[in-house]
């Protein structure tokens, strides 16, 4: 399994996810006020499903960053 982190390019910057952290516990996808957030193909620490990014949805607001329990998010804005 490959636990390295899967950085996707947003319209205002990028989003990363660390896989090696994520237990795939979906509070990211609720706390998304764009429902920008959806369970992909990839898998967590567990081999629980892990979020994937819609990049045009996407808009930085950092609210999935904020409520991961695992620091497995990680949001940052272009200056």
């Amino acid at each position: 399994m490959n636990f390295k982190p899967k950085k996707t390019r947003v319209k205002k910057g990028s989003w990363t996810i660390f896989l090696g952290l994520c237990k795939g516990c979906g509070l990211c996808l609720v706390k998304c006020p764009e429902r920008a957030l959806y369970f992909g193909k990839d898998q967590g620490i567990y081999s629980t499903p892990a979020p994937t990014i819609d990049s045009q949805k996407c808009e930085l607001c950092g609210l999935c960053e904020t409520f991961c329990p695992d620091s497995a998010l990680r949001v940052e804005k272009n200056d």
